[in-house]
């Protein structure tokens, strides 16, 4: 894995001794840098405010004690930090933690000189770490990643058990290489690009700002062609549990408008008491009329013994599987779909034997 050509955005670092040169975490900066890895600094907690433009980091690194125990005044002179204070900068820390991993989705470091234990205590006081799952945060004592081998195979190991922010960070590399390109494209042929665009939609959509956006996304999607995923980082060591399938499975299929659309889209589901109506009409004629007719299919809610039998599963001999006496092979499950008189009768005889069961 190449974390470098991974994490080819800005880092961010908090911590308030990030300006003094002797000290660990200004080491870590510079072996950060001298990855090519641009750094942006903070000396104290950030105010919440500013976690939205932190969406766009390749990873953002916080230390833990934002006092050290004691403050330097004039002529050198050191006082011991209140209790209190440091109670309160943890709170604050612990805030900003939180408010990060909810907002937006960044793989985050904690760099301290604390013991890894303590630290971690406190965040499963705060409810946000577990030991039965892989965390999202990133905890290690800053004299152990204090050369470049220790600093970048720790943060290797750590990708390697955490899917989602490897997924997350070759995703955004090769889709900000594409939307780059394409847009530098799209100036090429015309400056006012945009403009045109949108014009064409606004006089074919009833809901334009919808369509433009689409229109963008799917010129993205089309121009996309070097996705090069690494499978070993993206397997777990823990297989998914039964809910969890379900979990990630409802959530690539089901989505819900956060507000109502200004029109119907193909695929919308209506609920109406316990019937469900699935909208099947094409969108490019929702799109043009006012008020359209949407052509549904009825349904109704299944409980799972209803759709789903043990017995009927895809092979990895390649064949679909009914029971010892009915399976088919993909090849001739191809031949079956190009022909309506087999497909009739294979629909029906699949029907009867989950009715028979």
């Amino acid at each position: 894995m190449d974390v470098e050509k991974l994490f080819n955005g800005i880092a961010v670092i908090v911590d308030n001794e990030i300006e003094k040169k002797t000290s660990a975490i200004y080491k870590i900066k510079q072996l950060i840098e001298a990855k090519n890895i641009p750094v942006a600094v903070f000396s104290e907690i950030p105010q919440l405010d500013v976690i939205p433009a932190l969406a766009s980091a390749s990873f953002v690194i916080l230390d833990w004690d934002y006092t050290n125990g004691e403050l330097e005044v004039e002529e050198g002179e050191r006082v011991t930090i209140p209790g209190g204070l440091v109670e309160n900068e943890e709170e604050r820390l612990i805030e900003f933690i939180k408010k990060l991993l909810t907002d937006v989705f960044v793989p985050v470091f904690i760099f301290t000189a604390k013991q890894p234990d303590t630290v971690i205590d406190s965040l499963k006081e705060a409810s946000l770490w577990d030991d039965k799952k892989t965390n999202r945060i990133f905890v290690k004592q800053k004299i152990d990643v204090d050369t470049e081998e220790e600093l970048f195979s720790a943060i290797t190991e750590w990708i390697k058990k955490m899917p989602s922010a490897y997924v997350l960070k070759e995703w955004e590399r090769v889709l900000r290489e594409t939307q780059n390109a394409m847009f530098n494209e799209f100036y090429s042929y015309s400056p006012n690009w945009a403009q045109i665009i949108w014009n064409m939609l606004k006089e074919d959509s009833i809901e334009n700002q919808q369509e433009f956006g689409d229109f963008v996304t799917r010129s993205l999607q089309n121009r996309i062609q070097n996705y090069s995923f690494d499978e070993a980082s993206i397997q777990s060591d823990t297989p998914p549990n039964i809910e969890e399938l379900r979990k990630v499975v409802e959530g690539e299929r089901y989505l819900s408008y956060m507000e109502q659309p200004a029109q119907a889209y193909t695929g919308d589901l209506f609920k109406d008491g316990s019937k469900y109506y699935l909208n099947i009409r094409a969108q490019c004629s929702l799109a043009r009329e006012a008020d359209p007719v949407v052509y549904c299919i009825r349904g109704k809610k299944l409980k799972s013994k209803d759709i789903v039998s043990e017995d009927i599963r895809l092979t990895t001999e390649r064949e679909l599987v009914f029971s010892a006496k009915k399976h088919f092979s993909l090849d001739q499950m191809c031949e079956i779909c190009q022909d309506a008189e087999k497909l009739a009768e294979f629909n029906r005889v699949g029907l009867q034997y989950i009715l028979d069961i």
